[in-house]
């Protein structure tokens, strides 16, 4: 499980290292395309420089993981003859709650099934009969004992196996896989913000392009906006001196016409305003005459 976990991490988080260096390139080209500012300059290279420093750091740290890879893990290592040893979760397979399995293995191809058992009856047979164990008043505590521990491990030791081996791994994933996936979710994380901030990165060009195209927008309302202004003022002026070249026609055409009508009046005598009083008396007068004419006839 670690040697997985160990050959997937230059290959999985070595992402992070091409995030990092993406991120280098998008600042070194949007500071080339922006002024800088005296108020921000300082914070931007101290936020430059600790990422350079983290970049160094996970670089650093990748490349002794890929050497110690490498180094233990590599094509030269013999892993038929020298296997990764490999800690077993329980005991191995044993016969009569005591004997391992594998030893009766090789009693089958030569002795075949009972074998083993008669081996290990006739072994205690002949220590009997060499009496290199001796019959005395303690082999009955020998039988009670083994009796008793019989008696206990098949009544108590399902519960206490499944006790302990909930204790295992309560220890083993509090000591191994926790701290792993700590790290794992750690760096997960924060190859996630990176690729945020690569994404916000490489928006930052669309979003100043649309900030120019919305300065345009702004700057061509305005140019409309005082080219109408321009267009009333000069329309206006325009209309004044129409009116004003009206009115001073409309003045000079009425001071001409009171001018003539003062002088005709002027040249006419009393005598002349009396004839022509007598004569329009006597064209009304004969005017009537003729109106009555055509009245009578009718």
């Amino acid at each position: 499980m670690f040697r997985s976990s160990f050959l997937s991490f230059p290959g999985k988080y070595g992402a992070y290292i091409r995030n990092l260096q993406i991120c280098s390139s998008l600042r070194a080209v949007a500071g080339a395309t922006q002024k800088p500012n005296q108020s921000t300059d300082g914070h931007i290279v101290k936020a430059e420089s600790m990422a350079n420093q983290y970049e160094q750091d996970v670089t650093n740290s990748i490349a002794r993981w890929v050497k110690a890879e490498e180094t233990y893990y590599g094509k030269e290592r013999d892993f038929e003859n020298y296997p990764t040893f490999k800690l077993a979760r329980c005991h191995p397979k044993v016969r009569m709650g005591v004997f391992p399995d594998s030893w009766f293995q090789p009693f089958y191809n030569k002795t075949g099934v009972t074998g083993p058992y008669m081996f290990l009856f006739g072994s205690f047979m002949f220590l009997i009969n060499k009496e290199i164990w001796v019959f005395n008043g303690h082999f009955l505590e020998f039988v009670v004992f083994l009796s008793m521990s019989v008696m206990i491990v098949k009544r108590f030791g399902a519960r206490t196996r499944k006790i302990v081996e909930k204790l295992a791994e309560e220890d083993e994933h509090l000591m191994y896989h926790q701290p792993i996936n700590e790290v794992k979710s750690y760096i997960d994380n924060t190859i996630k913000t990176c690729e945020m901030e690569v994404e916000r990165a490489a928006a930052v060009p669309e979003h100043v392009r649309a900030k120019e195209e919305n300065i345009a927008l702004q700057l061509e309302a305005s140019y409309r906006e005082r080219l109408q202004s321009v267009y009333r003022t000069v329309h206006r002026r325009l209309e004044y001196h129409v009116e004003r070249e009206n009115t001073r026609k409309r003045y000079i055409q009425q001071h001409m016409v009171n001018w003539v009508v003062d002088h005709v009046v002027k040249g006419i005598t009393p005598a002349q305003e009396k004839d022509t009083l007598t004569h329009c008396i006597n064209e009304l007068k004969r005017l009537a005459q003729a109106s009555k004419v055509t009245t009578a006839v009718q």
